[in-house]
């Protein structure tokens, strides 16, 4: 069996895009209680991604007896078919130590999902009651950002080329210059634009609304600086940030709040099982202008 210090430091370098993966990892009783009393063997978490050498999915085992984790082999056997060219890999079970002491099984494979292909996992007990899920991962896109000017426009619209069937966290990171009465300042903000994305012949289109976000920016710092009157303030970066995702990576009225996701079947496209896998990669881009001086914020 793998470490469990080197599994965990993978999945903290993939943290982000695992979101789905680590919601269970603080799992309360009452969670679990739930899921007592079924037929369904495995409860399944984690995400497909392009963007690693490595696929991981957390496999819990459902059983009558409430007890931690434990250290002892996983009756399962976890293998992966890509249904689109056929390929067949078999899993390695890995067991980790959490931070509170219990114990959890990560199977792995070291390969790196294709962009557009689907993949169904089975993860099978001894007696051969299984737990299945068929999960596609999105085809490759392409982040298409304006061209550079002199100044930020009041709207700046993004594009996202290609056929992605769903986007979410999607978050716009503002780096700004701004004068205080005794000095200029540099700093940055960060805005949620999950929900605001609309669909496109060509793809997707988030549209930011940089006149808007100036001034909450600045209605911000007002709260605790005391700011130069004139309300001088200037974007020097724009980074929009998101994650390309399968079509049912879509949590209830699109928020990602851990204490409704970890109740049992609340978003789930497993079969035979409880959980969620998804598929999805990072998406990432900076824009920055031509001019750097300060501006009129008003």
């Amino acid at each position: 069996m793998s470490s469990g210090p080197s599994i965990l430091r993978t999945i903290a370098r993939l943290a982000p895009l695992l979101l789905v993966l680590l919601l269970l990892t603080g799992g309360c009783e009452e969670d679990v209680v739930a899921v007592l009393g079924t037929d369904r063997p495995f409860t399944l978490f984690g995400v497909l991604t392009p963007q690693s050498d490595t696929q991981w999915v957390r496999v819990f085992p459902i059983e009558d007896v409430l007890e931690p984790g434990r250290p002892g082999p996983l009756d399962a056997r976890f293998r992966a078919i890509d249904l689109t060219d056929g390929l067949a890999t078999t899993w390695r079970d890995s067991l980790i130590q959490e931070a509170n002491g219990q114990y959890a099984h990560v199977f792995f494979a070291p390969f790196a999902a294709a962009f557009g292909h689907t993949y169904r996992l089975e993860v099978t007990r001894s007696d051969d009651a299984r737990t299945e899920v068929v999960v596609t991962v999105p085809p490759a896109s392409e982040l298409v950002l304006p061209d550079v000017s002199i100044s930020t426009p009041p709207l700046f619209p993004i594009r996202l080329v290609g056929d992605v069937p769903n986007l979410i966290r999607i978050e716009v990171v503002y780096t700004f210059l701004v004068r205080t009465t005794r000095e200029i300042l540099r700093d940055k903000a960060t805005f949620s634009y999950q929900g605001q994305q609309r669909r496109t012949v060509e793809g997707w289109l988030i549209e930011l609304n940089t006149a808007r976000d100036t001034q909450r920016i600045l209605s911000l710092l007002r709260e605790t600086t005391q700011l130069d009157p004139r309300n001088l303030i200037k974007i020097i970066e724009i980074r929009i940030r998101f994650i390309a995702a399968s079509a049912e990576w879509n949590p209830p009225g699109g928020v990602f709040d851990p204490e409704v996701l970890v109740q049992p079947g609340t978003m789930s496209n497993v079969q035979h099982g409880f959980g969620f896998v998804g598929a999805g990669y990072r998406l990432e881009a900076r824009w920055s202008p031509l001019d750097t001086l300060l501006i009129d914020g008003n």
